[in-house]
């Protein structure tokens, strides 16, 4: 038997043109597979960079939320930071007239205090109070610096240290009326203004 390749040829080429088209077909489903992953891949990366960014400024400003502006508040809550409306003078002199009413109130034998010219960086305002006291004993110290802390003022005060020396090698319980300790103690008092609230 002889084979009529004239009337199988269309069949042979249909079947290899469909081999070939198959292979095609089925080498650009794999490119585009491939293109396709490419992209989800690159898009996964900007995703995570995007994401990653995103993590950075909510922990920045979870901090400026949560800490400075907290801290903020506090140093506006306790008068360190005013309005720039406020008359730096008058807050300096209430806040010296309420220091010498309490020096006065409190078991002193004698008490003596000066206070520096106002120093001015930026926007804050720094005056410095030295006290030379004359106690009759620690506790009295104690007692004075605790009332000066608490103080109702504008203002931040900040005890910057304090020493205490005694005056006597013996103590006269006869003798309460004379200082048997001095103290020297600076302070200082620090006003913030804003220009914008």
């Amino acid at each position: 038997m002889q084979i009529d390749w004239a009337a199988i040829l269309p069949a042979i080429l249909v079947l290899a043109t469909s081999i070939i088209f198959m292979i095609l077909v089925a080498f650009e489903i794999q490119q585009y597979e491939q293109h396709l992953n490419t992209l989800k891949q690159r898009q996964i990366h900007q995703f995570n960079t995007v994401d990653a960014e995103y993590q950075q400024l909510k922990k920045i400003s979870d901090l400026i939320k949560n800490d400075y502006l907290n801290k903020l508040d506090e140093l506006k809550n306790i008068g360190f930071i005013q309005k720039k409306t406020i008359n730096i003078q008058k807050q300096r002199l209430k806040l010296f007239t309420k220091i010498e009413t309490s020096l006065k109130k409190l078991p002193l034998i004698t008490a003596n205090y000066a206070v520096s010219e106002i120093k001015t960086f930026a926007n804050i305002s720094q005056t410095q109070l030295t006290l030379k006291l004359g106690i009759l004993h620690e506790s009295n110290l104690l007692q004075t610096i605790e009332k000066l802390m608490a103080l109702p003022i504008k203002g931040l005060l900040i005890l910057n240290k304090c020493s205490l020396k005694p005056l006597a090698e013996k103590i006269d319980l006869n003798k309460i009326s004379e200082a048997y300790f001095e103290a020297l103690c600076v302070l200082s008092w620090h006003l913030a203004t804003l220009d914008k609230q």
